[in-house]
C-alpha cells in the first residue's frame, strides 16, 4: 500500500483534520439512524379497487426521526467551520498573532454566486485592515477560487449548498427532511402498469405508486428515499448523497486549497479517531481509515441486500452445505467482506461463464465450511 503523504499539513492547520472527522462522524450516525429507519420498510400499502383498475396507494408514511435533519444539520455546520477555522488560523498565522474581537468578526467564507458580490465582500467590516484579506494577497485568492461563481449554474455548488443548509439550520429552523418516493420497480415489464414518476415531494397517505387491471397480479419493489430539502432552491436531494458530496468537496478540495492553493495531494482521511487524545498526528493520520461515512452507509445497505441473495445462492448449489453454518458464516462477515464475496461471483456472471460462477460458489461453499 502506498504510503499517505501529509506533509502539506501545516502545524498551525491540523486542527481541520479533527473537525472533518467529527463532522464525518456526525454523517455516520445520521446513516445509522436512517439504516434503521429504512430496513423494515418506512411505507404502509394498500391496493384500492377503482371500476376495472386497482391502484397501489400509500395508506401511511412511518415518522421520520427527528435525529435525522438535526445530524445532518449539525454535520453541515461542523463542515462550514471547517471551512472558516481553516481561513481563521491561516489569518492569524500570517500575522503572526492571535486577532481581537472585531478582527475575528471580519473572517469568515463568504458564497458568492455573482462575480461583482466578491469585491464588496472583500471591502465589508474593513477586512482590508487584515493584510492577509486585502485583495491580491495569497488567502484571498484561493477563497475566490473557491466561489459559487465560478460554475455556470451556481446554486448547485457544494459551497452554495453549504452556506444556504447552514443559515436555515443556524438561524431559522432545522434542517428539512422527509420521505420521498424513490422507485418503483415491477419483477417484470407489464404494459398495463403505469407507475408512479416520484413527485419532488414528500410522500403522503392517499398517493398512488401503481396503477394497473384488477385482475392481474405483478410484484413491485418500492424503493422510498429520505432527502433534504436545499433552502435556496425548494429542490429535493437524497440526504446521504447531499452530505457525502458536501464532506467530499470539503475535505478533498476547499480545505487543501485554502491551505496550500491546489488540492492535488492526499485528502485528510475522515475516519480519524477524535475520541482519544494523539500525539503523533501526522502518523494516525496515514493509518487512518480513508471511506467517508456516506460511502460506508452505501456500503452498508449493498451488504444487508447481498448477505440474503448470497446465502439463497449456496443453498441452491448440489454440493451440500449446512444452511445453519453458512448463514452463521455470512452473518460474521463484515460489509467490505461481503462485497468482496459478491465482487467473486458478479466477474464470471457477467461474461455468464457458467462454470466460473460454479467455481467461486464451491470456494465459498467451502470457506463457509471452512473445508481447505
Amino acid at each position: 500500500m502506498t504510503q499517505r503523504d501529509y506533509s502539506w499539513l501545516p502545524e498551525h492547520q491540523q486542527h481541520v483534520a479533527y473537525t472533518l472527522a467529527h463532522a464525518d462522524h456526525l454523517i455516520a450516525k445520521t446513516a445509522e439512524i436512517l439504516f434503521d429507519y429504512l430496513k423494515p420498510g418506512p411505507l404502509e400499502f394498500g391496493n384500492v379497487p377503482d371500476g376495472n383498475l386497482a391502484h397501489v396507494t400509500v395508506i401511511g408514511v412511518a415518522p421520520l426521526p427527528a435525529a435525522v435533519a438535526r445530524f445532518a444539520a449539525d454535520a453541515l455546520t461542523q463542515l462550514r467551520a471547517a471551512i472558516e477555522h481553516t481561513i481563521y488560523a491561516e489569518v492569524e498565522h500570517e500575522l503572526g498573532r492571535r486577532l481581537n474581537e472585531d478582527e475575528a468578526r471580519r473572517v469568515e467564507m463568504p458564497a458568492c454566486v455573482k462575480e461583482e458580490e466578491f469585491p464588496k465582500w472583500l471591502a465589508s467590516r474593513r477586512r482590508f485592515d487584515l493584510e492577509p484579506l486585502r485583495a491580491g494577497s495569497q488567502l484571498v485568492a484561493r477563497i475566490r477560487d473557491l466561489q459559487p461563481y465560478h460554475r455556470r449554474d451556481a446554486d448547485l455548488h457544494p459551497l452554495r449548498v453549504l452556506a444556504e443548509h447552514t443559515n436555515l439550520a443556524k438561524h431559522r429552523t432545522p434542517a428539512v427532511a422527509a420521505t420521498l418516493l424513490g422507485v418503483v420497480i415491477p419483477d417484470w415489464h407489464d404494459p398495463t402498469l403505469v407507475l408512479a414518476g416520484g413527485a419532488d415531494r414528500p410522500l403522503i397517505p392517499g398517493d398512488v405508486l401503481a396503477s394497473g387491471p384488477r385482475d392481474k397480479y405483478v410484484p413491485l419493489a418500492i424503493w422510498p428515499k429520505v432527502s433534504i430539502q436545499r433552502p435556496h432552491s425548494g429542490a429535493w436531494s437524497v440526504l446521504m448523497t447531499e452530505l457525502g458530496e458536501i464532506e467530499e468537496w470539503v475535505r478533498t478540495v476547499a480545505i487543501p486549497r485554502l491551505i496550500i492553493g491546489r488540492h492535488d495531494v492526499d485528502p485528510l482521511p475522515p475516519q480519524l479517531d477524535t475520541t482519544v487524545g494523539h500525539v503523533d498526528l501526522p502518523a494516525v493520520l496515514a493509518a487512518a481509515g480513508q471511506v467517508p461515512a456516506a460511502k460506508r452507509s452505501s456500503q452498508r445497505i449493498q451488504a444487508d441486500v447481498i448477505r440474503g441473495a448470497l446465502a439463497d445462492i449456496l443453498a441452491m448449489h448440489p454440493v451440500p452445505s449446512d444452511a445453519g453454518v453458512v448463514t452463521a458464516w455470512i452473518a460474521g462477515l463484515d460489509d467490505e467482506q461481503v462485497l468482496e464475496r459478491h465482487d467473486r461471483l458478479a466477474v464470471p456472471a457477467s461474461r455468464q461463464d457458467v462454470q466460473g460462477v460454479d467455481a467461486v460458489v464451491r470456494e465459498l461453499i467451502a470457506e463457509a465450511s471452512r473445508i481447505d
